[in-house]
């Protein structure tokens, strides 16, 4: 069931029969033919993902209202045991200390939301690998695609934002007389980007699943059982490398000026 393409969602009779596409909006044309059910898998399982995090931020906001209700020092108090609270303190406080270095106080709470969303919609988008029944949107193109035009526009707006000016001016390079030969350049390196965070999470996501179903037909107890311990590692890492080179290419597109005025998180 992990490698074969099962999807559970193939039990409702409108997705098997292609019929949820309408249903949702879909252009049928659009897709290539044959490939219908399997684009709508694509999308259902994003959606999941969505879900799956609305409703764990949900949760944790909730939790959080209840421990602030609590009488005096127990509102401080967390459980031994894990919970929805300490789980959610721990991603904001994994969140913030990424950015933190990166990012002055007021900037780490503008983008958190951002950055946030995106480290947690892809992992749990690229840990449904793990799950019988359930893909991974993640390694689809277009999933990753989207994701990376988002990341784009945002470092790019925050640049022409913050100081238009000095933003087009870095692009050009340190002289007038270089521009010509620079800015074609630098503008060139911005478009990578987005390029290159699309490939690196869809040819990882992708890999990972493909060395997971060859290996399940070879060796179909032991070894699938500890390749499912490395798609877990390589689900984490991929959520933070494309959330933490997002904060990268914000920290490069802010005035250089905001950054020499304050000191390192970890100064403080």
């Amino acid at each position: 069931m992990f490698a074969s393409g099962f999807s559970w969602f193939r039990l409702i009779p409108a997705v098997d029969h292609d019929t949820a596409l309408h249903a949702l909006g879909i252009d049928q044309h659009s897709i290539a033919p044959g490939h219908e059910v399997a684009e709508t898998f694509v999308y259902l399982h994003a959606w999941l993902g969505v879900a799956v995090l609305i409703a764990f931020a949900v949760a944790g906001r909730m939790a959080l209202e209840r421990a602030r209700k609590r009488q005096g020092i127990e509102r401080y108090f967390t459980s031994d045991q894990p919970t929805v609270l300490s789980i959610a303190e721990v991603f904001t406080g994994g969140i913030l200390l990424m950015m933190g270095d990166l990012l002055d106080k007021d900037d780490r709470r503008r983008f958190f939301p951002l950055i946030a969303g995106l480290f947690g919609y892809i992992l749990i988008c690229n840990i449904q690998s793990i799950f019988p029944g359930f893909a991974p949107p993640t390694d689809n193109i277009n999933t990753n695609v989207g994701m990376a035009l988002l990341s784009f526009l945002t470092f790019n707006l925050v640049g022409l934002s913050r100081d238009p000016i000095g933003y087009l001016k870095h692009l050009a390079g340190p002289t007038v007389f270089l521009a010509w030969f620079m800015f074609p350049l630098e503008v060139l390196s911005l478009c990578i980007r987005p390029l290159s965070l699309t490939i690196r999470l869809t040819a990882n996501l992708f890999g990972d699943h493909l060395v997971f179903g060859v290996m399940s037909g070879l060796v179909p107890v032991v070894l699938p059982a500890l390749l499912l311990v490395l798609a877990i590692v390589v689900s984490v890492i991929q959520a933070f490398v494309f959330s933490l080179l997002t904060v990268i290419y914000i920290h490069l597109a802010l005035p250089h000026h905001e950054h020499d005025e304050h000191e390192p998180a970890h100064a403080h």
